[in-house]
């Protein structure tokens, strides 16, 4: 249970999903189903560790910011597991991307570590992936830079700001922070653009709009209650 919250949790999915809760419309699609998925979560957890923890867990359950049908979590029975949850395939391909996730970070810690950037939100992300890799990741950032359910993109899995796919390896010729993985070359430079005062991702369209010349084109719809 405490390496599911520390590591599943905290330094994975939560880490990922501060960016549209924070950034997103309040009733955006990918922020209400990250909110559900933390709600599927902390009640779990709260049933969970009841018999251990049990003042902590009815604590929780008092706490919640919703209604639910039982009044204490000694009500709520034991854990319930939908059986539409039960995806192996889906569970293999984001271990998948973990481990990509962590070549790509050490990648960004180097370049961190010798003051190249800042915060990864200052860096851009070049992939060169081949085989099984293309597979992989390709879903999570077509052509056009975003993905398929445009919540599951590789700028958010990374923390930063772009990620670029690159068609030779000529262009990480120059590139002083790099990894060059069995089938997967990984590069890190500076990110294009200009840093959105709203949410500290950099984009080319900082300074386009008259109205909000300080914000990005994720963060102008978010305040305008567009979606």
């Amino acid at each position: 249970m405490q390496n599911f919250c520390a590591v599943d949790l905290s330094n994975f999915y939560l880490d990922i999903a501060k960016d549209r809760l924070y950034i997103s419309s309040e009733d955006a699609l990918r922020r209400r189903s990250c909110q559900t998925i933390l709600a599927i979560a902390l009640e779990n957890l709260a049933i969970a560790i009841a018999p251990v923890l049990c003042h902590m867990a009815e604590d929780i359950w008092q706490s919640l910011p919703y209604s639910v049908p039982h009044k204490s979590v000694f009500q709520a029975g034991w854990v319930q597991l939908d059986k539409t949850w039960e995806a192996p395939e889906l569970a293999e391909k984001w271990e998948a991307l973990r481990q990509i996730r962590a070549e790509v970070n050490k990648v960004l810690e180097k370049a961190r570590a010798e003051k190249y950037i800042g915060s990864s939100l200052e860096a851009k992300v070049l992939l060169f992936p081949r085989k099984s890799k293309s597979e992989i990741l390709e879903p999570f950032n077509l052509p056009n830079g975003f993905s398929e359910n445009g919540v599951d993109e590789l700028r958010y899995l990374f923390l930063t700001s772009q990620v670029n796919w690159v068609k030779s390896l000529d262009d990480f010729a120059d590139l002083q922070y790099q990894a060059d993985l069995e089938d997967l070359t990984i590069g890190v430079t500076k990110a294009d653009g200009e840093k959105c005062d709203r949410c500290w991702n950099y984009s080319t369209h900082v300074g386009e709009s008259t109205a909000h010349p300080l914000l990005c084109e994720r963060c102008i719809p978010a305040l305008e209650g567009h979606f």
